[in-house]
């Protein structure tokens, strides 16, 4: 149990601090093949939906990705807790191989969804680095910060993380897009 406890903690401090991983994978792909322009998922009574307005982004252009949460159970209406959102937009970019996550606060936020009706957040840059990422990775990651996103091949490896009562979700989709 300690063991437990402790990566939990490890975990939310690495991804606090916005550390960057790179990714084994370099293989170059077009993200249109690989990923699609939206996903979904269904866990017992909640649907989980990722999408991207545009396969294809200009340079620098305002990326465009929204996450939804869909209660479709019985009751009218349920109450769920998540940190300071349900849904965390970390990004892989493919062909260097880096990968962005996605920082967040963590209180503890109660809201409260109605049945069948969207509960959605737009993707807003929440990412970072650290004095350890390789120069590439930092430089990566200022000129999103600064300017928006570079040419590459991008996948959004979208997670929505709740609780209902006593039940964890976490749910996951993937969806990508490109910037020419």
């Amino acid at each position: 149990m300690n063991r437990i406890l402790l990566l939990v903690v490890w975990t939310l401090l690495l991804t606090g601090c916005g550390i960057s991983i790179k990714s084994d994978s370099t293989e170059k792909i077009t993200t249109n093949d690989k990923y699609p322009q939206e996903a979904s998922v269904q866990s017992d009574d909640f649907i989980y939906k990722l999408y991207t307005e545009k396969e294809v982004y200009e340079e620098f252009e305002e990326i465009t990705v929204y996450a939804e949460l869909i209660y479709v159970g019985a009751q009218e209406s349920i109450e769920i807790t998540h940190s300071a959102s349900p849904f965390y937009f970390p990004i892989e970019e493919q062909t260097r191989g880096i990968v962005i996550d996605y920082a967040m606060n963590d209180p503890e936020i109660h809201t409260t969804l109605v049945k069948d009706i969207p509960f959605k957040e737009k993707y807003f840059f929440a990412g970072g680095y650290s004095d350890q990422d390789d120069q590439q990775t930092i430089e990566f990651v200022k000129t999103i910060r600064d300017k928006g996103f570079p040419i590459g091949n991008y996948v959004v490896k979208g997670l929505a993380q709740f609780n209902q009562n006593e039940t964890k979700y976490d749910l996951n989709v993937n969806v990508g897009f490109q910037v020419k």
